[in-house]
Protein backbone atom coordinates (compact mmCIF):
# COMPACT_ATOMS: atom_id res chain seq x y z
CA UNK A 1 0.00 0.00 0.00
CA UNK A 2 1.42 3.83 -0.80
CA UNK A 3 2.12 6.26 2.20
CA UNK A 4 1.04 9.38 2.38
CA UNK A 5 2.32 11.95 4.68
CA UNK A 6 -0.15 14.53 5.63
CA UNK A 7 0.87 17.95 8.10
CA UNK A 8 -2.31 18.07 10.40
CA UNK A 9 -2.61 20.13 13.55
CA UNK A 10 -4.90 18.85 16.54
CA UNK A 11 -6.68 21.27 19.13
CA UNK A 12 -8.76 20.60 22.09
CA UNK A 13 -12.25 20.99 21.39
CA UNK A 14 -13.03 22.26 24.78
CA UNK A 15 -10.31 24.87 25.74
CA UNK A 16 -8.66 25.37 22.47
CA UNK A 17 -5.15 24.37 23.31
CA UNK A 18 -2.43 23.26 20.85
CA UNK A 19 -2.13 19.00 21.50
CA UNK A 20 0.45 18.71 18.31
CA UNK A 21 2.98 17.35 21.14
CA UNK A 22 0.48 14.64 22.44
CA UNK A 23 -0.73 13.42 18.83
CA UNK A 24 1.20 10.80 17.59
CA UNK A 25 0.37 8.40 14.39
CA UNK A 26 -0.21 5.11 14.36
CA UNK A 27 -2.08 2.38 13.21
CA UNK A 28 -5.29 0.71 14.39
CA UNK A 29 -4.72 -2.39 16.66
CA UNK A 30 -6.85 -4.81 14.26
CA UNK A 31 -6.82 -3.52 11.29
CA UNK A 32 -3.57 -1.76 10.42
CA UNK A 33 -5.04 0.91 9.02
CA UNK A 34 -3.74 4.68 10.12
CA UNK A 35 -5.01 6.58 12.91
CA UNK A 36 -3.74 9.41 15.30
CA UNK A 37 -3.69 8.76 18.91
CA UNK A 38 -3.77 11.68 20.83
CA UNK A 39 -3.78 12.33 24.80
CA UNK A 40 -6.17 14.40 26.70
CA UNK A 41 -5.39 17.92 27.21
CA UNK A 42 -3.05 18.73 30.55
CA UNK A 43 -5.02 22.07 31.17
CA UNK A 44 -8.42 20.15 31.43
CA UNK A 45 -6.99 17.51 33.01
CA UNK A 46 -6.21 19.48 35.50
CA UNK A 47 -9.24 21.55 35.38
CA UNK A 48 -11.11 18.54 35.66
CA UNK A 49 -9.19 16.69 38.67
CA UNK A 50 -9.39 20.03 40.39
CA UNK A 51 -13.45 20.05 39.81
CA UNK A 52 -13.47 16.14 41.03
CA UNK A 53 -11.29 16.69 43.90
CA UNK A 54 -13.66 19.67 45.42
CA UNK A 55 -16.62 18.19 44.48
CA UNK A 56 -15.54 15.04 46.72
CA UNK A 57 -14.33 17.31 49.69
CA UNK A 58 -17.76 19.23 49.44
CA UNK A 59 -19.99 16.39 49.11
CA UNK A 60 -17.88 14.54 51.93
CA UNK A 61 -18.36 17.71 54.07
CA UNK A 62 -21.56 17.98 53.71
CA UNK A 63 -21.98 14.14 54.20
CA UNK A 64 -20.59 14.78 58.35
CA UNK A 65 -22.78 17.55 58.53
CA UNK A 66 -25.80 16.15 58.03
CA UNK A 67 -24.86 13.25 60.34
CA UNK A 68 -23.75 15.60 62.78
CA UNK A 69 -20.19 14.09 62.58
CA UNK A 70 -18.88 17.65 61.87
CA UNK A 71 -16.19 18.54 64.91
Amino acid sequence: MPGIEVNIEVYCARCGEGLCNQTESTTTRTRREPCFRVEPCKKCLDEAREEGHSSGYDEGFNNQESEGELL
